[in-house]
């Protein structure tokens, strides 16, 4: 027995049981993906899947979407007050995508179902997936929207009868008459379901093998060493204040930067974020939901102090005394305004935290990415109805101390796959892939250079073909630390009978057949004076056409 065990459990049963409620967490999300009909969950892997105890605090979370982390944990407190959850029956969910009732945007739809256990409620199963569509004024982000009406189907905090409500009931039929997927939409849902139904099994096998004492003890001592972990991690930061701030190009209307200021306080083993001097909230879809911005923080967080191997539940989040987000900033908006972008505020908010701790604790963070939701969208009305393409492009990580960033991966907060371009072909027949490449000189250089962007190009097969999209990085490029070098902005174009025509970060589109539709993602910022860099990494790039030979004449002197 060891002091980091409660007293009715060993070492060894403690760290089967706490890897295993993190594996059974993790097969959550697996079967979701393996079950889902769309490809954003089942290719991209948009989605997160979570246990919770039976008071709604996180036990382990699978390692899918980091802007997620806690999500589940704040949309369970507004059910807890809308419902009295203490009558729940084991034939019942809860599900929402509102985001002013801490869920994210309306696309990510939140399902839970309780778990019981010889008649008693023990834990709380969750899954939640970004659907392919939800209704609204466009098939993809409304660029165009002014509130959340008209960015698609707000689910308020529905407490609901699985038998009664499903397949022929009011839910189900509600949800379909309303999105122009149905079909990948409720199979989304009931994919969901199966995850569920999933963690809800494993959890009970393993109380059946532990004994539920066992299990609960060790879920609830799992919390406690993950906060232990992180009050070390803290104490290791000298105390002090820490500012930084970054910038989200626009809002889509205007060409005025928005400004994300965080000011972070160390104090002992605990620490405090203000992000007081940040813009107030404004027209379009750029807003983030008070969650969103809470979970981006924890994510820049949980990087910095753990570097990913802290468990991920409630006790991470424990030495946080306090997030400040002024309500009716862009960063906790009023209602009703639009947040279906929401994730280039929140990338702000993990760069801004990162440029903070960077003059305390440089070798533990990461210079600019593109950081941004490359959110790439098409929608087409064929004679089998409507066929709606999401998709996530990545681009170029920031580089750090230890390594050169990453080439053509999501950013950081949204963590998404890359989705094969057979499976694209197949789903969306009205659009042919051509190209999909590193997007050759993109990156900062430095003594670790940034990752590469993505270069692809989309030549459209049908007319009445509708682009869709929200990015960022377009104006202001991602920053390099320490003397690197910023990586490119983005640039999405299309050419059309010999003329190129430039596109906004943030738009809607009409596209004919013929058009050459081309995404070129950002990359990102070096670490370290270029000059430093290695020279037989030198000639490596060179060799690999990861820079150019201007860029190496430039920067690091081979001519």
């Amino acid at each position: 027995m060891t002091e980091t065990t409660p007293a009715n459990i060993d070492q060894a049963s403690f760290n089967i049981i706490s890897h295993g409620l993190h594996g059974i967490a993790q097969e959550m999300g697996e079967k979701l993906v393996r079950s889902a009909y769309s490809t954003i969950i089942r290719e991209a892997r948009d989605c997160s899947t979570s246990l919770l105890d039976r008071q709604g605090r996180i036990i382990a979370q699978a390692q899918f979407c980091p802007i997620h982390m806690n999500s589940f944990g704040k949309v369970f407190e507004a059910f807890a007050k809308r419902h009295d959850l203490s009558t729940i029956r084991p034939d019942e969910g809860l599900i929402t995508n509102d985001p002013y009732s801490g869920a994210q945007h309306l696309n990510d739809i939140i399902l839970f179902t309780p778990v019981f256990y010889h008649g008693r409620l023990v834990a709380f199963a969750a899954a939640l997936g970004h659907h392919i569509d939800i209704g609204g004024g466009a098939a993809g982000p409304n660029a165009g929207a002014t509130d959340v009406y008209s960015e698609g189907l707000r689910i308020p905090l529905c407490r609901f009868d699985v038998d009664r409500d499903l397949g022929d009931g009011l839910l189900e039929q509600f949800i379909r008459i309303n999105v122009r997927t149905p079909d990948q939409v409720m199979g989304d849902i009931y994919a969901q379901f199966a995850s569920n139904r999933t963690g809800e099994t494993r959890l009970i096998e393993m109380l059946d093998r532990f004994g539920e004492e066992t299990v609960l003890g060790a879920a609830a001592e799992l919390q406690d060493y993950s906060e232990r972990r992180a009050r070390e991690a803290i104490r290791a930061i000298p105390d002090g204040v820490y500012e930084g701030e970054d910038f989200v190009d626009d809002n889509g209307f205007t060409q005025t930067p928005l400004r994300v200021a965080v000011r972070i306080t160390v104090s002992g083993d605990t620490l405090e974020i203000d992000l007081s001097g940040s813009s107030p909230q404004t027209k379009g879809i750029i807003n983030s939901p008070l969650a969103s911005t809470i979970s981006a923080a924890y994510g820049a967080l949980a990087l910095l102090l753990g570097g990913g191997h802290i468990p991920v539940n409630d006790g991470l989040y424990r030495p946080i005394r306090n997030i400040n987000v002024p309500h009716g900033s862009f960063l906790n908006p009023n209602q009703p305004v639009a947040v279906r972008a929401r994730n280039s505020a929140c990338h702000r908010v993990y760069n801004a935290i990162m440029l903070a701790m960077s003059k305390v604790v440089p070798l533990q963070v990461l210079a600019s990415g593109h950081d941004t939701t490359n959110a790439i969208g098409m929608g087409h009305m064929g004679p089998d109805g409507y066929r709606v393409y999401m998709e996530v492009v990545g681009g170029g990580w920031g580089a750090s101390a230890g390594a050169d960033g990453a080439d053509v991966v999501d950013g950081y907060v949204g963590n998404c796959s890359n989705v094969p371009v057979e499976s694209l072909e197949t789903d969306y027949p009205f659009m042919r892939v051509e190209e999909y490449a590193l997007r050759r000189g993109s990156a900062g250089l430095g003594a670790r250079r940034g990752g590469l962007g993505a270069r692809r190009v989309y030549r459209i097969l049908d007319d009445g073909v509708s682009f869709n999209c929200y990015s960022d990085r377009f104006r202001i490029a991602p920053w390099g630390l320490l003397g690197g070098e910023p990586g490119a902005t983005s640039r999405f174009f299309i050419e059309r009978g010999g003329n190129v025509m430039p596109l906004a970060s943030k738009g809607n589109v009409p596209l004919q057949r013929g058009d050459r539709l081309i995404i070129e993602t950002a990359g990102g910022g070096g670490y370290g004076s270029p000059q430093e860099r290695d020279p037989s990494q030198v000639a490596r790039d060179l060799q690999e056409g990861f820079v150019t030979a201007e860029q190496a004449a430039r920067f690091y002197r081979t001519a």
